[in-house]
């Protein structure tokens, strides 16, 4: 039992770090000044992300039969999502004054992203019961699911000036609740399905909603020409690709 917790600790916080940090270190790295590149890479961010949740994490709760649940989890991501546009202003105020530069949209997305934690900690805790070589399986999924989320929370923090060393905090602290949550869910080996759902749809409204309020609308005030669309829709492209392949 102990060995079963330790190996799925280790595991599951691996595979989020590292595709996070993925994500947040290819778009750090790579000195972006051209408007329109930088635009387009806001427009293929969203796109991965729209992909991910509406033909991944959506169609995974939609699978267990209860839509009523769905929906209601949505619904409840998008109210967190209308209270963070609240919230997300004054603690952008309280860290600038701490002489910590940082943009609402990253905020907010990193609000959304440990919010999405919750249902792939449940999984993995799930998984586990199930043997080792499940929960590599989707460790390995999840960490290319991750890259994405990665590099629109890199863009986000970026745009808006702030340094590289608080956001690669940002990685290390969803692969620690990843691993937490999964923990959890393990020994309490009789899990709530209807938890399960309604979490998925809670992230999947939380996501959406900054997606479609911050994400988009920051890729058009970067660069408002249709390749910042075609980028979106190519980003959803390679996110059915990405879902494809495995």
């Amino acid at each position: 039992m102990e060995k079963a917790l330790q190996q799925l600790m280790g595991i599951g916080f691996i595979g989020k770090v590292l595709g996070t940090m993925v994500g947040v270190f290819i778009l750090y790295m790579w000195q972006m000044k051209n408007k329109r590149i930088m635009g387009m890479m806001f427009g293929g961010t969203s796109g991965l992300m729209l992909a991910m949740i509406c033909f991944d994490v959506l169609p995974e709760a939609l699978s267990k039969g209860r839509m009523e649940l769905v929906c209601v989890g949505v619904i409840i991501g998008g109210c967190i999502g209308l209270l963070m546009d609240d919230a997300v202003p004054s603690i952008e105020v309280s860290l600038s004054r701490s002489g910590t530069k940082v943009s609402k949209a990253g905020l907010a997305l990193s609000i959304g992203m440990v919010l999405d934690v919750l249902p792939e900690g449940v999984t993995l805790g799930a998984l586990g019961h199930t043997g080792v070589e499940a929960v590599i399986q989707f460790s390995t999924i999840l960490a290319l699911h991750s890259i994405p989320e990665g590099m629109a929370l890199a863009l986000a923090f970026k745009q808006g000036g702030t340094k590289l060393k608080y956001v690669a905090i940002m990685p290390i602290v969803l692969g620690v609740l990843e691993a937490v949550i999964g923990m959890g869910c393990f020994v309490l080996s009789g899990i709530n399905e209807g938890y399960i759902i309604t979490t998925l749809g809670i992230a999947s409204g939380v996501i959406v909603y900054v997606v479609c309020e911050e994400l988009m609308p920051e890729a058009k005030k970067v660069w408002n020409g249709r390749m910042t669309t075609i980028a979106t829709i190519i980003g959803m492209l390679l996110a059915l690709l990405l879902l494809h392949s495995h």
